[in-house]
């Protein structure tokens, strides 16, 4: 049992050359590996805020779509329908069209902490480089 414990113990003092190459490369490419982590984290934050006003602005439509056959029902005349249909067709469209830019504005600034967040990574690596 003693011969066992010396041999493990000189096995782990002598350092395995394909341990050695992957600890080297896993310093040389830890800045990098440091920033796909946190832009994973900065995607899934945007995808759950994306998915969270998508569905509020799916169901504020749909109460709305819901009383459109309500208040068709309350129409008199073709004149009515034909005021209704209008407004409702142009309220939608501002409202998809207001929920598409507010899009763009995630999407943009989803960019731009990307970008920062690389840039700040990528800085902290070139000066770890050059000492």
């Amino acid at each position: 049992m003693t011969a066992k414990l010396s041999k493990s113990s000189f096995d782990s003092q002598i350092e395995n050359p394909a341990t050695a190459a992957i600890e080297a490369w896993l310093n040389f490419n830890r800045p990098m590996l440091s920033v796909w982590t946190e832009l994973n984290g900065k995607l899934i934050e945007q995808a759950t805020k994306a998915n969270n006003e998508w569905l509020g602005f799916l169901g504020r439509r749909m109460s709305e779509d819901m009383a459109l056959s309500k208040r068709f029902m309350e129409c008199k005349t073709l004149q009515d329908v034909i005021a209704l249909y209008s407004e409702f067709f142009q309220r939608a469209q501002q409202q998809y069209r207001d929920e598409f830019q507010n899009f763009a504005r995630f999407n943009q600034q989803f960019a731009d902490e990307t970008a920062s967040a690389m840039r700040a990574h990528l800085e902290t690596a070139g000066s770890e480089l050059r000492h």
